[in-house]
């Protein structure tokens, strides 16, 4: 024991040089012999406390077995963990930067060592699609956008990545909240079973018997936004928090069974703002997940969220003890707390996963649906030969006006159908935050070889507006999906909703209230930019954030 104790006590007395070095030699060791050989983010938890714990020990060590002041027991433990922080930096970059799997790919060169940098690009505009259309432009269309992680381009990736014969899984990107299966949203599992599984309880909740039972709640929603209008004639609205308002009332109806009264008070109801105004904060920090999970799990940190959460957890809990499980269920959540009651193969594995599903049944439904309808609305003003169009074929539907509009009319309109599609392609409700995933043995698209176990993924409005897929990829033009379909070329890249087993379960409902909701408008309304408003806003200021983030769109309805 007496040389153990002279041996620690020889260690920590050497020269503040050689202590340095050490520490340094130590980070260096650390990352070849452990950190190079896990997936960080699924033991970031158990390293700081490995971390911290080691510290504390070294202090105590000092202080038991040398007989430095607490000063100088300061100054050698910070040099201590500087330079074994130091030594511990430089390998990871040169690793990164030289040695990883992906450094012959392109890109910036602060992109190959740390997530930091595109954490930055990320929020240095809050418009992320733009700065990878720079980088686009400059490295080509396999761009290193991280340590390993690479950004495609090319439309033939979208098979090879999403569809249901891929191998590819979902990455560590989803490691944001949660790391175990058992407590994450259907969204957020990594494990491909488990999401199999539990994403028969979701479909059972869009099937399209259960989107029948919904459309009457979608109808009555939009027809009290009607009336709203109708009440101020010659008043501007807000497109954008009026869709808002309507798309939150539709998914609490819908989703819980609850209406959040958004229209009826004309006021956001707080735990829906809360989340809102994190979008920003998550859409940057969720480039670093391990970053972004810390942070949600600082006591205190999700305060703004509160009341939404517990709003969520409380009307679960509510139809816990009054769900007749005799009856079908008539909203979404029902559908999985059936599910979870009656233990099925299907069921959220915890009480935390059902309440995280139940939250991202309203944030997923709501905020995509109401930045579709915001932007249908901000083409309908700024083309007015598209709403006369849209507004002919619609009275050619149902001459009689509003008293004949029923859903199946309406869908016979196609060109309801295609303004829809080309807002959807023009401004998808998530611009670049869409699937992420890990090829596990390394994937071939086309002349490029991606190796196994990194990040991969498409950003959905660089590639849906590529000249390469689209005539006038830019612009505008409804028509090129039913009687121009020559301005789209064969083939071309078109997955506002993904595919393959990743896709969102909520399509047919989005296009029901998307349907619905135009149509109505489009049917009664002149639709109109307010005095003063021009939309360059709202077309150049929009964010990319974790859903897309609009700015303010003033409109004028003019009842026909």
């Amino acid at each position: 024991m007496d040389i153990l104790i002279e041996t620690l006590n020889h260690a920590l007395s050497a020269d503040m040089l050689n202590l340095g070095l050490s520490a340094s030699i130590f980070g260096v060791l650390s990352h070849i012999v452990l950190l190079s050989r896990i997936t960080v983010e699924y033991h970031i938890y158990t390293l700081l406390r490995l971390y911290i714990s080691t510290v504390v020990a070294i202090g105590v060590a000092y202080l038991l077995v040398t007989d430095f002041t607490p000063r100088d027991i300061f100054y050698r433990i910070a040099l201590i963990t500087s330079t074994f922080n130091l030594g511990l930096a430089l390998s990871i970059a040169t690793y990164r930067a030289f040695f990883h799997r992906l450094h012959r790919f392109p890109g910036p060169w602060l992109s190959k060592v740390s997530r930091f940098y595109d954490t930055y690009l990320a929020g240095k505009n809050v418009q992320y699609q733009n700065e990878l259309a720079i980088l686009h432009e400059k490295y080509g269309d396999f761009i290193r956008t991280g340590p390993r992680e690479i950004c495609i381009v090319r439309k033939s990736a979208i098979p090879l990545l999403y569809s249901a014969q891929t191998k590819c899984r979902k990455s560590t990107f989803y490691a944001q909240a949660q790391i175990e299966a058992k407590n994450c949203s259907v969204h957020q599992t990594r494990d491909v079973e488990d999401h199999r599984r539990r994403r028969k309880a979701w479909d059972r909740g869009f099937s399209l018997k259960a989107i029948a039972t919904y459309e009457p709640k979608v109808v009555s929603q939009v027809d009290l936004l009607l009336s709203q209008i109708d009440k101020n004639p010659g008043q501007q609205f807000d497109a954008t928090r009026w869709s808002m308002f309507l798309s939150f009332d539709i998914m609490g109806l819908v989703g819980f069974g609850k209406d959040f009264n958004n229209l009826k008070s004309g006021v956001e109801h707080p735990g829906i703002k809360a989340v809102r105004d994190h979008m920003t904060f998550i859409g940057v920090l969720c480039h670093v997940p391990w970053v972004l999970n810390l942070a949600t799990n600082i006591p205190g940190a999700t305060y703004l969220v509160a009341e939404f959460y517990k709003w969520c957890e409380d009307e679960v809990v509510e139809k816990n003890k009054n769900l007749d499980l005799t009856k079908s269920p008539q909203d979404i959540v029902s559908w999985l707390l059936k599910a979870y009651i009656e233990k099925d193969i299907s069921a959220p594995p915890s009480a935390n996963a059902l309440h995280e599903d139940a939250r991202a049944v309203l944030i997923a439904g709501s905020e995509t649906t109401a930045t579709v309808l915001a932007s249908v609305l901000y083409y309908l003003a700024k083309y007015p030969g598209v709403l006369a169009k849209l507004q002919c074929q619609l009275d050619d539907a149902m001459p009689g006006g509003s008293s004949e509009w029923t859903y199946e009319k309406v869908k016979q309109v196609t060109y309801l159908d295609d303004v829809i599609n080309e807002t959807l392609r023009l401004r998808p409700a998530i611009m670049t935050l869409g699937s992420r995933v890990t090829p596990p043995e390394g994937l071939q698209v086309d002349e490029v070889y991606i190796p196994g176990d990194v990040i991969v993924f498409v950003p959905q409005k660089l590639l849906q507006t590529d000249e390469r897929y689209y005539v006038d990829a830019k612009e505008f033009v409804p028509e090129r999906w039913s009687e121009k379909k020559e301005m789209s070329h064969e083939g071309a890249p078109f997955y506002p909703f993904l595919t393959g087993p990743y896709s969102c379960p909520g399509k047919s409902l989005a296009y029901l209230s998307l349907r619905t909701s135009v149509s109505k408008l489009a049917q009664r309304y002149d639709i109109k930019f307010a005095q003063g408003e021009t939309g360059w806003t709202f077309e150049n200021k929009t964010l990319d954030t974790f859903t897309t983030g609009l700015p303010p769109l003033n409109i004028e309805f003019v009842r026909r």
